[in-house]
């Protein structure tokens, strides 16, 4: 149902929103091609643009699907949430979502031409269920515990210190039996973690570290890892895709599966 602040936001023509022809390849690979043009739709609506970055057109739906599932009155924590339409669609299915982002970039409506997915953005102002809170990820104090956290292509941008800081608050702040998922980017052919961000390396990959070293933390704080897959060779992409679903209790890594 449209919402009171939905729909007054720009006309302004993004450089960064996904061409038609991108588009049309996402589309021919989506399980449910509806739900990404639902948020297409909905991201073009709210800021002008669709991010042009080919893996958001893998990820966004990913997260979407699996957290789009909790029931309504659900509070979900979005880490490092940039200019992206997932809170938004979340919050039009009754759940609470909490933003986090530390980006310099700060992002107001109405949109401007330059805009891209990094940035800032108080989406309380598109949604009652959306609130937005500027700080690093390890400041944040919530104000009760989440039935889900979620993270897109934020972590990697991280020093590794940082990731793991948060990740220990990830399995602090959620329920027990919370929904963890994480899509965090891959140098290609490796199992190294992304290391650059904005252009600018983080730290060396081997102090930054390799998708075991996300996955066996995660099992040391307890979570029980449903999925670790991998994708590989993505379309248009600089790096390869690490999908993580994490259970709140108990051990149980599963296989790694490489595509």
């Amino acid at each position: 149902m449209p919402q009171p602040n939905e729909g007054k936001t720009t006309s302004a023509t993004i450089s960064r929103d996904i061409s038609a022809a991108d588009l049309e390849v996402a589309m021919s690979a989506q399980r449910d091609p509806g739900l990404l043009r639902q948020l297409v739709e909905l991201s073009r609506s709210a800021f002008g643009f669709y991010a042009s970055h080919f893996p958001y057109t893998i990820n966004y739906p990913w997260v979407s699907e699996r957290i789009g599932e909790l029931p309504e009155g659900s509070h979900v924590l979005d880490i490092g949430a940039g200019v992206s339409p997932v809170p938004l669609f979340l919050a039009r299915r009754g759940i609470v979502v909490d933003c986090v982002d530390n980006s310099k970039h700060i992002r107001a409506l109405p949109a401007t031409a330059n805009w891209n997915e990094w940035g800032f953005f108080d989406y309380s102002a598109l949604h009652p269920n959306l609130s937005s809170h500027h700080c690093d990820i390890t400041e944040f104090a919530p104000s009760a515990k989440f039935d889900a956290i979620y993270s897109i292509a934020s972590l990697a941008h991280m020093p590794r210190r940082i990731r793991e800081k948060t990740l220990s608050f990830c399995r602090e702040w959620l329920h027990a039996k919370g929904l963890l998922l994480l899509a965090i980017d891959v140098i290609p052919s490796t199992d190294f973690i992304w290391n650059r961000s904005e252009g600018v390396e983080v730290e060396p990959p081997i102090q930054h570290g390799t998708i075991d070293d996300v996955a066996n933390q995660l099992e040391r704080l307890g979570f029980r890892i449903d999925e670790c897959r991998v994708m590989r060779s993505v379309y248009k992409s600089r790096t390869d895709l690490l999908f993580i679903v994490c259970g709140g209790e108990g051990s149980g890594y599963t296989t790694r599966q490489l595509n």
